[in-house]
């Protein structure tokens, strides 16, 4: 590893911070903590990166750049192609540490990190200030970094550079092994918090099919995700349900309708967490008593004392309990495979419960879902809703929906 100080002038640093492009960019850190774009690099700015970093960016019109903020999670960084070093220069002045081989550096404007290959680095104590980096790039000016997944509601939002409903950061697994046959490379994507993602791609880095069915656009390191035809089951609520959140500083009710982005859930056991993704679907109630997945079923009073008022929920919603029968748990195995935990309680599922009550009446009903913020797609809280807690959604299985209408 090596590091250089003062590396672009004075006069180059102005010219960057003042850049429109920049500038721009950074105004959507509102929205999102990392912001990826472009630099056009002039004569100067390339000439001194080669002479500082021993970089040659000639046969280079422009360089990756990002605003940053908050902490980033131990990651090796991973890019389009095999690469030997990474570059990162951070442009403006920042706090905390720069972690690389368990290594402390500190956070200095205009300081440079010239590092190998498969090198695990993170910051820490970074605060809640932008950082703007040149980079981190490979020595062919490739972005590296951690994979990110960006989810869209079609294949035409993202070739029409529609906004992402939803993003998450991956890791290439640093065990992976790319295989290639007949122009087919297979990665396998690991995420920060465990588990895996088997993909492959066609010459280009386009059109990615990933193994289960859904599909995928893979693009320098980052995955371009849009959902498939035939999803799982998804945990809903009924319209008019109420979840427990904090709005000026006081626990109140919502009604799950009229939740959004950005408000403030009670979970039990993580405080205030924010809502990253809101839907709506319509499930067409099945007629009779029978206890299956896709069906309403309600939860009253009578039989649940913490509920306010009675809660609708479908078949695959968890009510989270302390303990389950045998009886439960042998119904749960043969139905969902496994048991689950979340917020260190047990998943019942609605039409496991028996106290739960099939809704026999058909007909169509509106049903909600949301997810709350996290790293992990595939994670859930424990929430309060009319009183009584249940699992909330998780993002992945929301955004592998073509039903749901985002709200």
């Amino acid at each position: 590893m090596s590091s250089f100080q003062n590396v672009l002038s004075p006069s180059d640093l102005e010219y960057i911070n003042n850049l429109p492009e920049v500038l721009s960019a950074k105004n959507k850190l509102s929205t999102s903590n990392k912001v990826y774009f472009s630099l056009s690099l002039n004569d100067t700015i390339r000439s001194t990166i080669l002479e500082r970093l021993g970089l040659d960016l000639s046969n280079v019109e422009s360089i990756p750049m990002r605003w940053i903020k908050g902490d980033t999670a131990p990651h090796v960084d991973r890019g389009a192609s095999q690469f030997e070093k990474t570059y990162l220069l951070y442009v403006n002045e920042g706090a905390g540490e720069f972690i690389l081989d368990s290594v402390s550096y500190p956070i200095i404007q205009n300081t440079a990190f010239v590092f190998d290959e498969g090198l695990s680095h993170e910051t820490l104590h970074t605060g809640t200030e932008p950082r703007l980096l040149i980079g981190p790039m490979n020595e062919l000016a490739q972005p590296v970094g951690v994979a990110t997944i960006y989810y869209y509601l079609s294949e035409a939002d993202i070739l029409n550079n529609v906004t992402a409903y939803a993003s998450y950061q991956y890791n290439v697994s640093s065990s992976y092994n790319i295989t290639t046959e007949n122009g087919i490379s297979r990665w396998l994507v690991s995420s920060l918090n465990g588990g895996s993602l088997p993909i492959e791609t066609t010459p280009g880095d386009y059109n990615v099919v990933y193994t289960t069915g859904r599909s995928l656009i893979m693009q320098n390191y980052s995955i371009y995700f849009y959902p498939a035809p035939s999803p799982a089951p998804v945990l809903c609520f009924k319209e008019d349900s109420k979840i427990l959140c904090l709005k000026d500083d006081k626990e109140v009710e919502v009604k799950i309708q009229d939740l959004r982005p950005a408000t403030l859930v009670k979970t039990v056991n993580n405080g205030y967490m924010k809502v990253t993704v809101v839907s709506k679907s319509i499930l067409n109630n099945p007629a009779g008593s029978e206890r299956v997945k896709d069906k309403l079923y309600k939860c009253s009073k009578e039989k649940y004392p913490e509920l306010s008022e009675d809660l609708y929920i479908t078949g695959c919603h968890s009510i989270l309990v302390n303990t389950l029968s045998l009886e439960q748990q042998e119904k749960i195995k043969a139905t969902f495979g496994r048991l689950y935990i979340t917020s260190n309680k047990y998943r019942l599922m609605a039409m496991i419960d028996e106290r739960a009550e099939p809704c026999i009446e058909p007909g169509e009903v509106a049903i909600y879902h949301f997810a709350l913020d996290n790293d992990e797609i595939c994670y859930n809280y424990g929430v309060y809703a009319n009183g009584l807690l249940v699992e909330s959604c998780n993002t992945k299985d929301i955004m592998s929906r073509k039903d749901v209408i985002l709200l």
